[in-house]
Order: C-alpha cells, then structure tokens, then sequence
C-alpha cells in the first residue's frame, strides 16, 4: 500500500456533501463520482437506474449509497450543503450517511484500480426510499453481482458489523362508532381504545437470540404514527396506528403480526381491530468466521482500531448483498453523529482510515 491516495477522501468528501443528493435527485453526486473515475481511468457503467458499478469486477464489493434524506431545519453549526470542519468533524447533510463511507470507497476503488487489487464500487440510488422498487443495490443485486465479499460503507464508528435487524411496518386499524362530539357517549371512540392500545404494545416483551462473536440482540417495537380524520367536533369512526418493529435473526413476520394483533385486541375490546404489514424487511446475520469478516477484522487492526464485532440496530442494504446476491457482507464505515438530525457529522480522519482498511482488504483479497 503507497503512503497516499491518489483521491483524497476528504477533499472528495466535501464535494460531495456540497453536492445535493436527496433521494431520487441524486444525478449530480452520480455525475461527481463518475468525473473522478474517469479522471483515474477506473472502469465503470452507470446503470438503468443511476447506479455506478466501478473497479475490478469479482473482487471485493464496497457497496456506498449517494442519496440522502432531506436537508432539514435546526442546522446550527453551518448550512446543510456547506461542509465545514470543526474540531475534526466535516458537518452536513449525509456527510456521515452515507457520503463518508461513499468517499472513502471511490478513494479505495482508484487506489486499488492504480494497484491492480480485487476491488470494485457499487453506489447505489434511492437507498432512503421507503420504497424497495426504489432500492439501487436491491436492483444490482437481482441484475447479477459477482464479488469475493461485500462491504456495506455505512456508518458503524469503525465497527465491523456482521449483520443488522430489519424492520417490519404494521398498521393497525381501529374501527369504532362516529358521534357528534358533543354526545360521545353515542358512539365509541377509536383514538380512546388506540391509546389503550399504545400502552399495550409498549408492554410487550422483546424477542431475543445470540448472534455469534456480538452476544445477544433483542428487537424492538415502536408507534410512530398515530391518525384519524374527520371534523373536529366529531368522534372518528377510525383510528390507525403506524408500528415500527426492528426484526431478529428468527422473527417470523406473521408471528410478529400477530402478536401485535393479539395485544390490540386485549386493549380495545369492543373494538374491530384489523393488523396489516405494510412493508417487511430482513434480519441479517453473517458467520463471523467468514472470510470478508476476518479480512476486515484484520485489516482494522492494522489500522490501530480494535476490531470488534458488532451488530447494526438499524437496517441498511446488507440485506440485499446477502439474501439477494448470496455474498458474505459486513457493514464497516466511518464514526460519525447526528444522522438524519441537524448539525450530521463525520469524523474526518475515521473516513481517510475507513479507505485504508478496505485497500488493506483488497490486498488480502489478491492473495486468495
């Protein structure tokens, strides 16, 4: 490995997080990623859906995301697409989701391309989406990839992630009796009994296992949204409730459903209560004796960081790589704060260092 880059991370990391990238608008940040590649001579193709496959083909698969969520309100140490860095940390919108673990892969990807290393990039459109038709490496993945290994660039504070919960979204429906408000007793309040409700799945047990080399790992469930129409001076005929459930290795989506259909039914008797999973997203767990586990493992060692197994409580596109393209996967990126909020941040050096280690990684790749 040479003692510099040819790109360096975070100088390309401000231009990116200058660059906007909301989901679905992320042609600019493509462009920017694609100028740099041809500027090194990296091999690439931007496919139908605006995803750029770079590098080595076979080798290890750094896998980035472009967009990011909306920009905001609250923003207090600079404006969403100005990047500036404070105390170490370059501060703006997807500066740590994903644009730091984005920077540090196209680095590597140039890198390794100078070095003739088994390395290669997949960054991909509409991760952000709550849509999966909108997913880029799920469409990857499904059009074909093949790799020694993925690594997912999301942020893990330079943990190596070996798998992550998913995430299962329930409605449940309320169905009460509409009255003027002002003879409630006339009719049955659905955002009375959702309240009950509420309570009721706030008291449900968490589901739990082991995941190898991390320990235990429970899931978790949570009501994020909570609606009913109508004018106000009239109770509601219905209520629905949004749940969000973070998913194990092991849960069973209609297990889960029913659970949750169970605890509304015990809190709203009298009600009709009906539970629908509106999206449904897999738990991944990836064998820690894997080789693109020790490879990373490694490689961070090398690079001063501990490397210590972890286990992502949000969800991310290891899914995809895994279950869809069959690839042994970790999820490796930079330290990082404040995703989705105001004032998100990375830590400056942790990205230059996350493009060492997967250069590290590619060479040990080389030698299989």
């Amino acid at each position: 490995m040479r003692d510099g880059f040819e790109v360096d991370p975070a100088e390309l990391l401000r231009d990116l997080v200058a660059t906007p990238s909301v989901t679905g608008r992320e042609d600019d940040v493509r462009d920017l990623v694609v100028e740099v590649l041809d500027e090194h001579g990296v091999p690439h193709e931007v496919d139908e859906m605006g995803n750029v496959l770079a590098g080595e083909r076979g080798g290890v698969l750094l896998n980035a995301h472009m967009d990011t969520v909306p920009a905001g309100d609250g923003w207090t140490v600079t404006d969403p697409y100005e990047p500036r860095v404070v105390g170490g940390r370059l501060y703006g919108r997807g500066a740590a989701d994903c644009k730091g673990g984005l920077a540090a892969a196209v680095s590597a990807v140039v890198e390794a391309n100078y070095e003739g290393l088994p390395l290669c990039l997949l960054a991909t459109v509409g991760e952000e989406s709550p849509r999966e038709d909108d997913n880029g490496t799920l469409h990857a993945c499904r059009r074909g990839l093949d790799a020694l290994g993925g690594i997912v660039c999301e942020p893990t504070d330079e943990e190596v992630h070996v798998g992550d919960r998913g995430r299962i979204t329930l409605e449940v429906v309320i169905r009460g009796e509409s009255a003027h408000a002002s003879t409630p007793e006339k009719g049955r309040n659905p955002i009375e009994a959702a309240a009950r409700v509420v309570e009721e799945l706030s008291r449900l047990a968490p589901s739990r296992c082991r995941v190898r080399g991390v320990g235990r790992v429970e899931s978790s469930l949570s009501v994020t949204r909570i609606e009913a129409g109508g004018p106000s001076n009239v109770i509601p005929d219905e209520c629905r409730l949004t749940v969000d459930y973070r998913a194990i290795p092991g849960d069973s989506v209609e297990e889960v459903r029913d659970r949750v259909e169970r605890a509304a039914r015990r809190a709203a008797p009298g009600f009709d209560v009906e539970v629908k999973v509106r999206s449904a997203s897999r738990a991944t767990a990836v064998d820690p004796d894997s080789r693109v586990v020790r490879w990373v493992v490694e490689a961070a060692r090398e690079e001063g960081l501990e490397g210590e197994l972890g286990f992502k409580l949000g969800h991310c596109d290891i899914e995809y790589l895994v279950h869809e393209a069959g690839l042994d996967s970790v999820i490796f990126g930079p330290r990082g704060g404040n995703i989705h909020g105001p004032d998100e941040w990375v830590d400056v050096e942790s990205v230059r260092r996350c493009a060492r280690v997967y250069l590290r990684v590619s060479e040990r790749a080389a030698q299989t």
